[in-house]
């Protein structure tokens, strides 16, 4: 219930969530704008596909109308949680959320978002927080794994990408939708 007074809070809000297992689409509606690599999503109803969803995901959004959005690079994550977000941010307030992962429905399988180096390092500034960043404006799907993946800090500091780096700033996380409010 948190999750959810916390999600209305920040003026967004989850009105439909539907996926098909066959190509990891999810259907998905916010009521305020929220950032992802690449673009601002207005408020507005948006598909997040990951066909071909490996250790790495070539992540497409588009709009209702079916209409490309953008795409970007995902790291194949996963969770224990049962119960579980569709989509969290950061615990914090700094301009459109940026969209940190997408869990897909009623599995452990989680997309956490690549940004592109000059995203992430406004972001980690912006919101305290390290954020996964990729140096490559324009993505090969089948050169995914090739790409290196590095961590952007709060000081504008490159590291070496490492998932449990960021589990703290995860577990403090009260910011997402839940497709199934209980």
């Amino acid at each position: 219930m948190t999750k959810i007074v916390a999600a209305l809070a920040i003026l967004l809000l989850i009105t439909a969530a539907t996926a098909g297992a066959e190509n990891r689409r999810t259907k998905i509606t916010f009521s305020g704008s929220v950032r992802v690599p690449g673009a601002t999503l207005s408020a507005g109803t948006y598909y997040f596909l990951a066909p071909n969803f490996k250790n790495r995901a070539l992540v497409k959004i588009e709009d209702e109308n079916g209409q490309f959005i953008t795409q970007f690079m995902g790291i194949a994550d996963y969770t224990r949680k049962p119960d579980h977000d569709i989509i969290t941010f950061g615990d914090h307030e700094c301009g459109p959320k940026a969209v940190k992962s997408w869990f897909y429905p009623h599995s452990g399988t989680v997309v956490r978002f690549v940004y592109s180096e000059q995203e992430a390092a406004s972001i980690a500034a912006a919101c305290n927080d390290p954020v996964p960043e990729i140096h490559e404006n324009s993505l090969n799907a089948a050169q995914l794994d090739n790409y290196t993946v590095h961590l952007m800090t709060p000081e504008k500091r490159e590291e070496a990408y490492n998932a449990e780096a960021l589990s703290a700033s995860d577990q403090r996380d009260q910011n997402g939708f839940n497709a199934n409010p209980k």
